[in-house]
């Protein structure tokens, strides 16, 4: 959820037109997100107690369970937020 808030951010950024702010910004929410898996894979104990405090559904036998649908999803948020970044970096300057 915090990706979510940063890459918010970076949006606004966009906006406003600080083109080099709002590239960071992106590029820091990846990271954030690909972390986010990274711990799901390597604790998979941990994910489960956060989708339990969210109150999504969990299943007490196999603790992997949800981490398929976390890394398509993740997936599927960096591409979008990876395309942004590469227009915003030739926005910022930073690819020609």
């Amino acid at each position: 959820m915090i990706s979510l808030a940063i890459a918010a951010t970076g949006g606004m950024f966009w906006f406003t037109g600080h083109y080099e702010r709002a590239f960071w910004f992106v590029v820091l929410s990846i990271i954030s997100g690909l972390g986010a898996v990274v711990l799901a894979l390597v604790n998979p104990d941990w994910y489960q107690a956060k989708r339990s405090q969210a109150g999504l559904e969990i299943d007490f036998f196999n603790s992997s369970k949800g981490v398929g649908g976390l890394i398509l999803t993740k997936i599927i948020a960096t591409l979008i937020l990876g395309w942004c970044a590469w227009k915003l970096g030739h926005l910022a300057g930073y690819f020609m």
